[in-house]
């Protein structure tokens, strides 16, 4: 059994964001899914969208679904007239979930030993549900002690990464020999609407299925998570929504979302930069919800083309995965931080509020 030292000072200790492993399903979709739209779709809505998606910044996009859509007869998961359920939807999310969280995990190559040591499990994720759910399926098969503190972080989207570091620094800070995985884990794929409207239709352009797995500890190692700040834009709340629904979950992305993200930073501009620059950080993890939205936050806060390389190489490797896409960003600035001078960064995500997290970090000289 693992305990924890509570007689331990008071002082807050330091945490870090030792490693992160990422995986998506082997099913690659993003062409596919284009060149069957008309099977859904009438031809100029699909003609439409296929434009769209040739300035979207993305090329590639993975499901756990082997074929998304296909004619009446086809074994695709969406067909004219025969889209599924929730409840349908939800039973596919418990058959892929732990199946995709299990090869990240085993991408983070944790040892027996490690595993025992796992104090906190965190899981976020916004596209499905079940109970006993993921938490314990990865208690189970993972090699995790029944005794870790499990803690789900749902339907707060693409932001929720953000979320559960910030819960894990305050752990870390207050527990000093915890040790914490987080999961962030969002089969997106399976919430595609027949009869949706054309801003509706544009957000499956952009959103794809992946997992994150991450170790957070206070040993000196990785990221160390410097401090974050929370911004609402309550003025704008009905303009990013994702609502349960008898036919899956529907998401509203209004098309001004971008500026909208622009004018909340420009507001809260004075309260995130009170110590430093946008000028001081040499690493940027942002969130890359769209080309609009990297286009608009780079835009605004004056960083440069070479700061963004590694949003926009996620963004164009596998779209938007909701809440595990921030961490694949991380990933990147993780395997090449080590060989370099540490320098600080700056991570931001955005949802349903209109909210935007944020996150201040530091890399470690290993």
């Amino acid at each position: 059994m693992v305990t924890l030292d509570n007689n331990a000072s008071f002082s807050p200790s330091r945490a870090y964001l030792n490693r992160v492993a990422t995986a998506v399903p082997e099913h690659e979709c993003h062409q596919s899914f284009l060149d069957h739209l008309e099977q859904i779709l009438p031809a100029h809505r699909a003609s439409r969208l296929r434009r769209i998606a040739a300035h979207a910044g993305i090329e590639r996009r993975y499901s756990v679904l082997p074929t998304l859509i296909g004619p009446t007869d086809s074994k695709a998961y969406y067909r004219p007239g025969q889209f599924p359920s929730t409840g349908q939807r939800m039973e596919t999310y418990r058959e892929h979930a732990l199946g995709l969280a299990m090869l990240a995990l085993e991408r983070l190559a944790l040892s027996s030993r490690d595993k025992q040591e796992v104090t906190h499990l965190i899981i976020t994720s916004c596209t499905g549900f079940y109970a006993p759910g993921l938490d314990i399926d990865l208690v189970r098969h993972g090699g995790f002690l029944p005794s870790v503190h499990r803690t789900l972080i749902t339907y707060m989207g693409c932001y929720a990464a953000i979320s559960g570091l910030r819960m894990a620094r305050d752990i870390l800070r207050s527990q000093p020999q915890a040790k914490v995985l987080m999961v962030n884990l969002e089969l997106c794929s399976l919430h595609l609407q027949q009869e949706a409207p054309m801003d509706r239709m544009v957000s499956y352009l952009l959103f794809g299925d992946g997992c994150a797995v991450s170790l957070l500890s206070c040993d000196p190692e990785g990221l160390e998570l410097i401090g974050f700040h929370s911004m609402l834009g309550l003025d704008a709340i009905d303009r990013m929504s994702w609502m349960v629904q008898d036919k899956g979950f529907e998401m509203t992305l209004d098309k001004e979302v971008p500026q909208l993200i622009q004018r909340l930073l420009d507001q809260e501009k004075n309260a995130l930069f009170q110590r430093v620059q946008p000028s001081d950080f040499g690493h940027w993890a942002i969130h890359p919800g769209g080309r609009a939205i990297l286009d608009s936050v780079q835009s605004g806060l004056g960083i440069c083309e070479s700061l963004m390389e590694d949003s926009r190489q996620v963004l164009k490797d596998y779209g938007n995965m909701s809440s595990a896409t921030v961490m694949f960003v991380l990933e990147s600035i993780l395997r090449r931080s080590g060989q370099q001078a540490p320098a600080s960064g700056l991570s931001m995500a955005f949802g349903p509020g209109l909210t935007i997290e944020s996150m201040e970090f530091c890399s470690v000289r290993t």
